[in-house]
């Protein structure tokens, strides 16, 4: 377990400096795909609740720190990922690989949905209606979440879900 462990939080940093420095910068509308929840929802489903809610926290700190805006990613990042903790899938359940996968998705639209809220409550740099920014760039920036979760699970994490 503290291999696993080890391996997320390596992982985590290569996602967070990916997420900054090449991620954010494809947009469309004004909205760019966030690989971070996306990771953090596969932990959130492939561990426990508490464990994903404790990276959320470490990923908001590593985000703020790159983005300069620390308080904020952190509560964003810790909600995100307490949220998707909800989609938790037991080792000891008797889900098949398709239920896990779904409960993937669900976690990345629950996640996506929460860290924009957050994130948009707390800045407001086009100066538009909060529920214009949560709506709008939320479910947008979910929907481009769950169309990289579903080609991630395709060629990486298929195997993740189906032990």
């Amino acid at each position: 377990m503290t291999r696993k462990i080890t391996l997320y939080l390596v992982l985590l940093c290569i996602v967070s400096l990916v997420q900054e420095f090449g991620v954010s910068r494809m947009t469309i509308f004004r909205v760019s795909p966030d690989i971070v929840t996306i990771f953090l929802a596969f932990i959130a489903v492939t561990t426990s609740q508490k464990t994903s809610t404790s990276f959320g926290f470490a990923a908001g700190l590593l985000t703020g720190l790159l983005t300069g805006n620390i308080g904020l990613n952190m509560l964003a990042r810790t909600a995100g990922s307490f949220i998707a903790g909800y989609f938790h899938t037991p080792i000891t359940s008797h889900a098949t690989a398709k239920q896990k996968t779904r409960r993937f998705y669900g976690a990345v639209i629950a996640a996506g949905i929460c860290v924009n809220a957050v994130l948009a409550n707390g800045s407001n740099p086009l100066g538009l209606s909060l529920a214009y920014r949560v709506f709008f760039f939320g479910l947008l920036e979910s929907l481009f979440n769950l169309i990289l979760a579903v080609i991630l699970n395709r060629l990486f994490l298929r195997k993740s879900f189906a032990d």
